[in-house]
């Protein structure tokens, strides 16, 4: 079986030394290094493992490091042969990272992803940090639903309901 990527419900975006891949369906985003980036470019399903690991800058143990963390992430349409438990056998990018020496392990690639609140959620949210506001502050707000909370004092981390904005 050929990887491949998932193309569908993603909006991806090129930054510098990496890639940017938001998951509509979940409201994940997915940050690439570079490695991984281009692990996720090459894996359209034309391309076998080994073919995979002829692409310059890589090699099948990293090949199979950038796979196994974008199935994790839900970025490829199916699991892909060295990308399940029983081929990885623990492979992880300490392991990796001795196989390929240290000069080399900056080259590892790397997926993070965080939750990303839906529109709904990000509008009705009120930032409640009230360090070195003085009581009364009303919380900030963002989107179209104005926060009605104030600073309880100073030094407080939260909002208090019922005033401000």
């Amino acid at each position: 079986m050929k990887p491949q990527t998932r193309r569908s419900g993603l909006l991806i975006r090129e930054l510098p030394n990496e890639l940017l891949v938001y998951d509509r369906e979940h409201h994940r985003a997915h940050c690439l290094n570079r490695t991984a980036a281009l692990v996720f470019r090459h894996a359209d399903g034309s391309r076998s493992l080994a073919e995979l690991a002829r692409v310059p800058g890589a090699d099948a143990e990293v090949v199979t490091l950038a796979l196994e963390q974008l199935a994790a992430a839900g970025l490829l349409e199916a699991a892909a042969p060295g990308t399940d438990a029983a081929s990885c056998a623990g492979l992880s990018r300490r392991d990796v990272a001795r196989r390929v020496g240290l000069a080399a392990a900056i080259l590892l690639p790397a997926v993070v992803s965080i939750v990303a609140p839906t529109p709904a959620e990000a509008a009705a949210t009120c930032v409640t940090n009230c360090a070195g506001k003085p009581p009364g502050t009303p919380c900030t707000s963002f989107g179209a639903n104005p926060c009605t909370e104030t600073c309880a004092s100073s030094s407080a981390g939260s909002c208090t309901d019922g005033g401000g904005a």
